[in-house]
């Protein structure tokens, strides 16, 4: 793996009562939101061989926005562990893909806060992002350094940052 591009979820709606946090849509915003992050990302031309997305409605929706806006990226795995995932579970997750699919250069991660920030950071040791965080639709692209652990500590360097 050379490259992850980490993507969270667009703005959703509020929960209605009695729906479960897992089920909740984008807001008409949100959708706005991850077409303008697809079309940023198909200018930006970066292949994608996996697409790893959480479960959950909105991160569903957030892929189909993606891919409206321009973002050429394969049909989605969908990882029920980035459904409210810690970083430990973020990382195992990717070291399965990365075992599974020895030849995939390049993989998306489209999931929730905070454990994308988390794993950004983790990545990147880019503790100035802190502040900034992964507003909604916000997309993170790492190059990765291969002589490196993979997935180790200051592992990455930030390349691309984009927010709608």
């Amino acid at each position: 793996m050379q490259r992850l591009i980490l993507v969270r979820h667009a703005h959703a709606l509020a929960a209605q009562p009695g729906q479960a946090d897992f089920d909740r849509a984008l807001s008409p915003q949100g959708r706005l939101e991850a077409e303008s992050t697809g079309q940023w990302l198909q200018q930006q031309a970066y292949p994608v061989d996996i697409a790893l997305t959480s479960p959950a409605q909105r991160t569903r929706q957030t892929f189909a926005g993606l891919l409206a806006g321009g973002a050429a990226w394969p049909a989605p795995h969908f990882e029920p562990r980035l459904y409210d995932a810690t970083l430990g579970m973020l990382l195992a997750a990717l070291e399965d893909c990365a075992q599974a699919n020895p030849a995939a250069r390049s993989v998306a991660v489209i999931a929730h806060n905070p454990g994308l920030e988390y794993l950004l950071v983790h990545l990147t040791d880019a503790d100035g992002l802190r502040w900034q965080g992964m507003p909604t639709a916000a997309a993170a692209v790492l190059q990765l350094d291969e002589s490196a652990p993979r997935l180790a500590p200051g592992r990455a360097t930030l390349t691309g940052f984009h927010v709608p």
